[in-house]
Formats: structure tokens, sequence, C-alpha cells
């Protein structure tokens, strides 16, 4: 591991962290921390038990931190990092420094988002709306003997909270704060009949942006959502259960894809010059993305205590982004467009044993089928070598067709009432298809490709290995060798070159030890684990500028090496009556080990080995440190939360130059709950209290010029609920 000297502060909100600290029993003065009870393999078990770095963060924990989108929770788990590439429509997700950091359609992602068991698909799904969410878990580490779709650095599992059959209630929230924020959200439980129960929850949210622009006085950064969902639950008989589920989504944003920094502005005369949050341009900003989808679980418990569970989904996304990349007001430079489409069917099937015999295991089968297509335009000023105005520079047509399918087992064994063996195996088959047609204006650049068609097929096998020791009732420990494979693909974008165009697979090998303790008689969680990976031809997404032809172009390449090694620290205490600590430190040292051709020397124009450079989005520490207090102020039960996140330092790009680089930050919050009655409460919030500037992205434009893009200054709002 690295011995680099880093400033540490631990960090965030504890009622945005994980397993929320809540004392066991009915009130404050409870003396041990209540059970987390996690799903991670398909059996309701205690955190504690499951040998897997895991973090869980509760439903009262997301809505108590107004939390509405899953990147809402980036600062609340160790070695968990959100991204973007300028719209708020894509997130990308990095675990243990390793991530999706992509755009392209023809790149699958290594982190796999479920929802209530159903496979999300690519990052421009994974953003579900967080209402009426009874846990969000995250595991670390590659995930494929149990889960349905291959995921080679971890999975995120979203559970929305079960229908009730016989009980009518719901809960109706209404919120306001600065930058012209409104938002409100509702959940409706309505019994049908004696055994079965609808559940139906929506949550909107417009904000006015937070860079102003000269060129028309208006904000851009604005955010506008809506998230809804259905769920219904049947049991027509003790045996048999069905679950259907429906969800949309609709994001019609303001986004600014990239503001330039101040050498940038001041080289392009604009007024903004040396202002984080002013630009001064003229072309309409455009960031959609709405999509819907639909799952059906059955679940039947055959007569020895098996469990048989089918499952089918549907998703479909559409996203549109515009933007201007000079951000002045003049024809000079450039603008794009993009337009996404996918859609995908998913199908499992699994068998498990009993969960309470000394073998125990889980049989599965996965297909998915996904069609995804993009169309891209991209143009370039006159100034610069483009076409006449009106004219575009380049436009590319492609669509990539996905197909897999996978059979997985993991199996349990007890050797002794304290020693326990696990082991996995995974078997996938996948197919692509694609096909390219770029046009290019003479001198852009960027390659002709006319009808350009690919295929390429492949199949793998993986495998995991564990050993588990209970030490006593409150501690035990794990060992866990799992390896990963992530396929290859197509690079369906702007391209330089047809040799660009394919990229292989990628491979892992991960190895984790850790440590599960409940302490002081209940009153202390710790959780520790540590872990190393090795990838082989890492699959990298980077900006590549040549000199020589003066243009960037992004592309997916093969890394020859990488490493990742680190460790999570995770607790929860009970301090004393009506306090609660909660806490987590990861330390994540990612780095290319070779990687030939990873940037281009801006003198000489020759390709550089990027080895020993950190990963991008891959900050060495991340780290959360909260505080609740709950109290009585009057008659009304009432918590105050506050705390504190941290980010060391993180590039955006493989070269790691200065231009890429964001500093260490750190981001304060709070929370102030108040129970006004049995029916109402009423909240108070802030975000980034000490208005702290840092960036989400920063790098090279397709122009050789800096960019940045800001996260949100300081937020602050009030909130009311009612509850029947």
């Amino acid at each position: 591991m690295s011995t680099r000297a880093t400033p540490l502060v631990l960090a965030i909100l504890s009622n945005a962290a994980w397993a929320q600290a809540q004392p066991g029993g009915d009130g404050p003065s409870a003396a041990t921390l209540e059970a987390v009870v996690v799903t991670a393999r398909y059996r309701e078990e205690s955190l504690q038990r499951v040998p897997i770095s895991i973090s869980a963060i509760t439903g009262d924990a997301i809505a108590s931190g107004q939390v509405t989108t899953l990147q809402g929770l980036e600062f609340s788990v160790p070695n968990l990092v959100f991204g973007e590439t300028g719209a708020s429509a894509e997130t990308f997700i990095g675990i243990r420094g390793i991530g999706d950091f992509s755009r392209n359609i023809g790149f699958d992602t290594r982190v796999g988002v479920y929802v209530d068991g159903v496979f999300a698909g690519q990052s421009l799904a994974v953003d579900q709306g967080l209402i009426d969410v009874q846990q969000v878990e995250v595991l670390r580490g590659p995930q494929g003997t149990l889960f349905g779709k291959n995921s080679s650095s971890g999975v995120i599992q979203i559970v929305s909270r079960r229908p009730v059959p016989g009980e009518t209630s719901g809960e109706w929230r209404l919120r306001g704060g600065n930058l012209g924020t409104l938002g409100g959200s509702g959940t409706l439980n309505v019994p049908l009949g004696a055994s079965a129960a609808a559940r139906i929850a929506v949550v909107a949210q417009q904000q006015d942006g937070y860079i102003d622009n000269l060129y028309d006085g208006g904000q851009l950064m604005s955010n506008d959502h809506v998230f809804g969902r259905v769920r219904l639950l049947a049991q027509p008989s003790e045996a048999l259960e069905l679950d259907f589920t429906v969800d949309f989504r609709r994001q019609d944003n303001d986004t600014l894809f990239l503001e330039p920094d101040a050498s940038y502005e001041l080289a392009a005369g604009n007024p903004a010059a040396v202002l984080p949050f002013v630009v001064d341009q003229d072309a309409p900003l455009i960031d959609e993305n709405n999509g819907w989808g639909t799952g059906l679980r059955l679940n039947y418990t055959l007569p020895a205590g098996f469990v048989l569970t089918s499952i089918a989904g549907y998703r479909s996304v559409d996203r549109r982004t515009g933007s201007d990349e000079d951000a002045t007001r003049a024809f000079a430079l450039h603008a794009r467009y993009f337009e996404d489409d996918f859609n995908h069917f998913t199908g499992e099937l699994r068998l498990a044993s009993p969960g309470d015999a000394r073998f125990r295991y889980v049989l599965g089968a996965f297909w998915f089928d996904q069609d995804a297509r993009t169309d891209r335009i991209a143009a370039l000023g006159p100034a610069w070598g483009g076409p006449p105005q009106g004219v575009d520079a380049a436009t590319q047509h492609s669509r990539v067709d996905s197909r897999s399918w996978a059979a997985f087992a993991n199996a349990n064994y007890d050797l002794s009432e304290r020693l326990t063996a696990s082991a996995g195996l995974r078997y996938t088959e996948e197919d692509k298809d694609a096909v390219i047609y770029q046009v290019v204006f003479p001198g852009f650049g960027l390659a002709q490709l006319i009808d350009q068609s690919m295929s390429r097929s492949e199949g793998y096998a993986t495998a995991t290995a564990n050993l588990q020791y209970q030490f006593n009732d409150d501690v035990s420990g794990y060992f866990t060798y799992a390896s990963g494979y992530k396929g290859g693909g197509f690079n369906v974008d702007l391209v330089a070159d047809a040799a660009d165009l394919p990229f292989e697979e990628e491979t892992v090998d991960s190895f984790e030890i850790g440590l599960k303790s409940s302490l002081l008689g209940g009153r202390l969680r710790l959780n520790l684990a540590a872990f190393h990976a090795e990838y082989d031809d890492y699959q990298v997404f980077q900006f590549r500028f040549n000199p020589a032809s003066g243009t960037t172009t992004l592309l997916i390449s093969n890394a020859a090496a990488v490493t990742t090694e680190g460790f999570e620290l995770e607790g929860t205490a009970l301090l004393g009556e009506g306090f609660s600590l909660d806490f987590g430190l990861g330390y994540n040292d990612a780095q290319f080990d070779d990687f030939p051709g990873g940037a281009i020397d801006g003198t000489t124009g020759l390709p550089l080995n990027v080895a020993g450079n950190q990963l991008p989005r891959a900050p060495e520490w991340t780290a959360n440190l909260g505080g609740t207090w709950r109290f009585a102020l009057g008659s009304a039960p009432t918590r105050l939360m506050v705390g504190y996140s941290y980010r060391s330092e993180q590039f955006f790009n493989p070269d790691n130059r200065e231009n890429s680089r964001q500093g260490a930050y750190g981001l304060w919050s709070a929370t102030l709950d108040c129970e006004l009655s049995e029916h109402w409460s009423f909240s108070l919030y802030g975000r980034n209290l000490a208005d702290e500037e840092y960036r989400t992205m920063r790098g090279i434009s397709f122009l050789g010029v800096p960019f940045g893009l800001y996260g949100q200054p300081r937020t602050y709002g009030a909130e009311i609920s009612f509850r029947h």
C-alpha cells in the first residue's frame, strides 16, 4: 500500500450514512444497537454474519437526509464514488477505485445495480429515484456467483418497501429551499383484499441552477426530476408470492457540460474570466433522461423448504444531451448533441435450499438481451477549420446489440459450529454486434466510417471461495478469493481511427480479509475489510489529445495492468443517553501498473506509459463521521445530526496532469428533525454548509482546452411531512 501522507478529516452526516445508528428498544435510553438485516445472499441475515464488505443505508436515513437519487449517497459509504461526464442524466459508479466512468453505450457496467432484484442495466438507468426505500445495500468486490449479471467491482441493491396487506397508510412530504428548490413526495399503501396490497410512491423536485450565464441572464445546472413506482404484492397461498413492480423516471435539466477554467476564459476574451460560477455562452443546453421499467418476481416455496424464484424484467431509457463546448457567445469553437436510447430484457431463475441446513446452496440461470442506439453530432466553427455555420463537422449513428446467458452456483457448508466454507462458480457466454456510421467534414481529424460492422463472442468462467470463522457470538473473521470478468466491446463514440473501435475483455483476481464485531455489550459495531485486486487488460475511458491533429477523442482502451488495494473501516457507537456516532474510513491505492499509450506527450506527440499513475476518480482516502443527538424539544422528540465528509486528491484522467486534478475537500452537512405530533413532523437541513468550491469533473476538451464542472454550492431548506 502507498505510504503517502494525506491530510485526513473524518466525515458526513449520519442520517445519510450507512445503517443509521438507532438504539434498540423504544427510546433513546436503550442500551444496544439495533441489528442490521441484509439480503445480500438472498436470505435475511444479520450484517455481522455475512462474510462480505457491505454497507447498508436505511430508508429512514435516506428520507431524513432528503436524498432522492442514488447519487445522493456518495458521501455515505467508504470507497464509493459517483461521477459524471457533465450530464446529470448519466451516473457513473466506482467501488474501490474501479468504476464505470464512460458515456459509451458499448461499455458494460462494472457495478451492478438491482432494483427489487431486477438488474437496472447501463449507467443511463442506474440513478433510480430513492423514494419509499426499505434499504440500500452496497457490496464491494467482484460479485457473480450470486447475482444475475456478472459485476467485477461490486453491487448496489435497492430494496423498496413491501406492500402490506390489510393496511391503509401513507406519508406526504413537502420541501423548499434556496436555489429555488421546491419538491415533494408521497407514498400510499392500499390493501387489495386479505392477501394482496399495492404501494404507490412518487417524488418530484425542481431546483434552479447555480451557474450564471451572462449571455441571457439565466442560470445553468438546474435540476428537474420526477420518479414514480407502483408495487403490487399478492400471496394467493402460503407457498406462492407474486411481486410486480413498474417504475418511471423523467429528468429535464439544464446541465452545463463544460465550464472553462480561467486560463481558457481569458484566452477567449470571456468576461466571466476567473469566476468559477459564471459563463457567457449562447448555445442552448439539453440534458434529458426519460425511462421506465417493470419487473415480475415469483417466489414458490416447495414442500421440503426449497424456494424457487423466477424474475423477469424490462427497462427502456432515452437520453438527450446538448452542449456548448466553448462556453462563449461566439460560434467559434465546438458544440455537440447526443441522443442515446436502449431497452433490455432480463430473466433469472433461482433455486435456494433451506436456510437452516448445514449445507446450503443457490443455483441460478440468467438471460440478458439489450438493444442500444446512439446518434452524435459535433459542430466546429469556421475559425477553427470547421465547416460553415449550420454544417455539422461530424455525425455518427451507431447500434450495439448485446446478448448473454449465464449459469451460476454458490454453496455454504458448516465444517463445524464455528467454521464455514463457501464456494461459487459462474459460466457466462456473450455475443455483441455493432454497426457504426460516421461522416466527418474534411480536416476535422476523425475517421470516415461507412457502415462499419463488427461482432464478437466470448465465454468465460469465474469463481469465488470463502472461509468464515466465528470466534465467539460477537466476533467473526473471513477470507475471500473472487475472480471477475468484464466483456469487451466497441468504442461507439466519435473516433479518430477505425483501429480504435474495438476493445478487449478484462479480468480481475480479488482477495479480501475481514473482521466483523459487536463490542461493549452491543453498544459498538465495528467492521473492517482489507482488499487487494489485480486487473489485467483493464478497460479505461480517457480523453486522448493528439497535438499533430489538434484533436481530442474519447476512447476506451485496455491498460496492461491495474492494482487496487486498501481497506474499509465502518462503525456505529452509542456514546451515552441519546448520543450515537457513525464513522467510516476508506483507503484505496488504485494505480496503473503498466499502461503504454495511456497519454500523449504534449511536446513530442509520442505515446507515454502512465504506469504508477492514480486511476481516474479514485481518491486515496474517503471518510465519513456523523453524530446524532436525540432529545426532547418541549414534548416533541427531536434529532440533531451533524457530519463532515472528506475526499482526498483525485484525478479525472489517466495522465494525472494538473488540468485533470481535484484537490482534497470536505463538506459539512446538518439536519434537525422534530416530531410535532403523531402525524406531523418538521425538519431543517443544510448541505455543503461551508460553501466549499470543488469540481466533479475536470480535464481537456475535444479542442485541447481545459474545462471543469463545479459541484453544488451551499444548499439549505425545510421540509414538513404528514403520516397517516
